[in-house]
């Protein structure tokens, strides 16, 4: 009955603000919503509105017609790049995929930490989301939930990604949303790199269109992470305060405008941010906001953002219930939209295990200095994670390497079982050596690229010296 009358009260407030049908039989979004609203809430059109919205001409309007106005609207010339309305009463997989678990793990599902590097206490499962009357909803649950590798939680929420399905290098990206309040809810509406061709979390950003603190649900934010690999990241951020009385608890439409060089923060259509100081460390500007990335939904429930004590939930806000993140649609448009800046070398990890070197990526190549090289192969290395092939694909390795210091390089790929379909010796000098190695996969995988600058030969003995990797591209 809450629930209920909450929608009841939402739909008047919208009514009341939006504007009727257009006389020329235009469909706007506005329209699309009118429609839906006055389906849920049950009021009377007038004659001209039933009229024009009754888009299968039968004499009743339903939820056929809404259908077919939102088809009309599709069908316009400045319609979305991409969008989901949430008709229907399932997500749709072409759309969008679960992201489950409590636990961050790397590109080959390798465990790096809990709560999402956020001390986040919820476990994320693929029932927490569902789809009704146009409205995705994300429930944040407390229950008890036991995962048989990742251990056992006290709450269960949803989050919802387009990466490998969508993803977009500017343009708007606007997100109709409302969420319920209380201590320990964190929504988001945010946007990660497909590709993190500048380096693992921050180099390659972090776009947060909105997050909001359920202990104080009459602001949210608009984020930016950039800048070089965790922990030396950083970031840009400004509130949006509503006014008094409104809060995220009702809806509104939340975008970005993003621009080469410029990104925009908008609540309702009011700018409130702006931002174009970024970096991302040895790269040119605009990096890394110069690439595609795709879109992220979610309820976390606790977590340093507004968890009790920066980690716990509070018990208390689920006391009748579970608690909900809605979102009414999320539209791209391409008005401003770019072509991403071309990476010419992929960007490498650097693992050390009991060796002292540095690994630093700049646009074209990959110095590695090395001061000790270590007692393993493998102890110093710079890595492209988790490649995926396919069943009797053939993928080619390139690149260009040379080394102040005569030595050994090892280059392979392996599998997450360290099974290696390219194993390659090269010795290295002052002259620039072009490299390039076909490779034939027999099954579907995920393989690493790794670059072995441990103690290999005379590696040992050598003073600092440094191997310079460019141009590396996987085809």
């Amino acid at each position: 009955m809450k629930k209920l009358l909450s929608a009841v009260f939402g739909c008047l407030i919208f009514l009341n603000t939006l504007p009727v049908i257009h006389a020329d039989s235009s469909v706007s979004a506005a329209d699309v919503r009118l429609l839906r609203n006055w389906l849920l809430c049950g009021e009377t059109l007038s004659t001209g509105q039933a009229a024009l919205f009754d888009q299968d001409s039968d004499g009743s309007l339903n939820a056929a017609d809404l259908t077919l106005l939102k088809r009309h609207l599709l069908s316009d010339p400045d319609q979305p790049l991409w969008s989901d309305e949430f008709d229907g009463s399932t997500l749709d997989a072409s759309k969008w995929s679960y992201e489950l678990g409590n636990w961050k793990l790397d590109a080959n599902g390798n465990y790096i930490t809990n709560g999402w590097g956020n001390n986040e206490q919820e476990f994320y499962t693929d029932s927490n989301a569902s789809v009704h009357d146009g409205i995705l909803t994300i429930a944040a649950r407390k229950e008890h939930y036991t995962d048989a590798v990742q251990g056992e939680y006290e709450y269960t929420s949803a989050r919802l990604s387009t990466q490998h399905l969508f993803s977009v290098c500017g343009g708007r990206i606007e997100v109709r949303a409302r969420c319920d309040a209380g201590k320990s809810l964190w929504p988001a509406i945010w946007m990660l790199p497909e590709d993190s061709v500048y380096g693992g979390w921050a180099a390659s950003g972090e776009i947060d269109i909105m997050e909001g603190w359920g202990s104080t649900p009459e602001k949210i934010c608009g984020t930016i992470h950039f800048g070089d690999v965790w922990p030396d990241n950083t970031y840009l951020t400004n509130n949006y305060t509503f006014p008094v009385g409104d809060s995220s608890e009702n809806w509104h439409t939340y975008a970005v405008e993003w621009e080469r060089g410029e990104i925009r923060w908008y609540v309702d259509d009011t700018l409130y941010s702006t931002q174009s100081d970024w970096y991302s460390a040895n790269r040119a500007y605009p990096a890394p906001f110069d690439q595609k990335f795709y879109i992220i939904l979610n309820l976390a429930v606790g977590g340093h953002f507004d968890g009790v004590d920066g980690i716990y939930a509070d018990p208390s806000v689920f006391a009748d219930g579970e608690r909900h993140f809605d979102i009414d649609y999320v539209r791209v448009y391409d008005n401003s939209a770019f072509t991403p800046t071309p990476v010419t070398s992929l960007p490498l990890e650097a693992y050390l295990e009991g060796a002292d070197a540095d690994v630093t990526n700049r646009d074209g190549e990959t110095t590695v200095t090395v001061r000790n090289a270590g007692e393993l192969e493998y102890a110093v290395m710079g890595l492209v994670r988790g490649n995926a092939v396919r069943t009797g694909e053939t993928h080619t390795l390139s690149f260009d390497v040379s080394s102040t210091a005569p030595r050994d390089m090892i280059v392979t790929a392996e599998d997450s079982a360290y099974t290696r379909y390219l194993d390659q010796k090269i010795a290295l000098t002052q002259e620039s050596l072009h490299c390039q190695y076909e490779v034939t996969f027999a099954a579907d995988m995920s393989v690493d690229l790794k670059f072995q600058l441990g103690n290999i030969g005379n590696a040992a003995s050598l003073g600092e010296h440094t191997v310079t990797i460019g141009n590396i591209v996987w085809d």
